[in-house]
């Protein structure tokens, strides 16, 4: 108790928050470099998380130098590298750029006070990817525990499982596995018409139906154009589970069924809002797909398989 106590009136040492930070450029920053870092994110969707260094690092330029990046050379370049610095390297480096700047004593305070708000915003995110890293490490174990199911292959055990799994498998699917597994999915009654939707979309409708590609070889196109004709004509009754799906993600799906409806025809009619469908309930799988090999879904293993899980 006394020694938590006294933690708290001695100042931890610089380096203390070190862990938060990865040297970039160890030997200095070019302005090529500095150049990247500060439009790296500047395309960011609202969704999409921003690593505070860059956020700050792009305020701290713009205070510098104003909102567009230019040649820099002279005091500003140096200002920019000590942005970088603050934002980017650890504690060493960090003290010499305080020492270089000691004759701009509101300069220096400028950075002290953004290296200071960093480090507040970097440590939960250290402790929420630490307690992320904890949460799957177990996923060894997932991917090794035996099924209960049984197939001579992965459309075998993908035929015994749930639209809900059928879902899971859809959402994850690497296209260079092949299609069959997505084709019979996509052929069957109980397969909801959001997995369907999903899988649609990420064959690039409006590529197909744009270039009405019809190449043997291709045989992504006919399978487009038939799981179009399924969800156009209202193959899919059952209409249970919402699309999760990134703003980046929305905004591509939507600009792809946008471009196969413009060519004014069938199978091609069908409404963006069947992307943005909240669904009665999200899908809650047993099963998943991972390098083309069934497993338990780790949260269902986690939850009801894991060895001492009740522990």
């Amino acid at each position: 108790m006394f020694a938590k106590f006294l933690s708290r009136l001695v100042p931890l040492p610089a380096s203390a928050h070190d862990h938060l930070f990865t040297t970039f450029a160890p030997d200095g920053a070019p302005p090529s470099v500095l150049n990247t870092i500060y439009h790296q994110y500047r395309n960011a969707m609202p969704d999409e998380l921003v690593p505070p260094q860059h956020v700050h690092f792009r305020a701290m330029v713009d205070r510098i130098i104003g909102a567009n990046w230019r040649r820099l050379d002279g005091v500003e370049l140096r200002r920019v590298s000590s942005a970088y610095v603050t934002c980017f390297e650890r504690a060493e480096a960090f003290e010499f750029q305080l020492a270089l700047w000691r004759v701009d004593p509101d300069f220096r305070r400028f950075l002290a006070e953004t290296r200071q708000q960093l480090i507040t915003e970097l440590m939960p995110l250290a402790a929420a990817e630490s307690a992320r890293r904890v949460h799957f490490s177990r996923w060894k174990e997932c991917l090794a525990a035996p099924l209960d199911l049984e197939a001579e292959t992965l459309l075998g055990l993908i035929q015994q499982m749930s639209p809900d799994d059928w879902h899971e498998i859809a959402l994850h699917w690497d296209w260079n596995w092949g299609l069959s597994e997505l084709a019979w999915i996509t052929k069957q009654r109980g397969c909801d018409r959001a997995t369907a939707v999903f899988v649609l979309c990420s064959g690039f409708p409006g590529d197909v139906a744009r270039l009405r590609a019809r190449r043997e070889e291709d045989e992504r196109a006919p399978f487009i154009r038939e799981l179009a004709a399924r969800v156009e004509g209202g193959f899919y009754q059952d209409a249970i589970f919402g699309l999760a799906l990134s703003v980046r993600q929305r905004l591509a799906f939507e600009a792809e069924l946008a471009t196969a409806r413009a060519t004014g025809v069938s199978p091609w009619q069908i409404p963006s809002e069947l992307i943005s469908f909240e669904g009665q309930r999200p899908h809650d799988p047993k099963y998943a797909v991972s390098d083309g090999r069934a497993h338990f879904q780790y949260e269902y293993w986690l939850r009801h398989l894991a060895p001492g899980r009740n522990r």
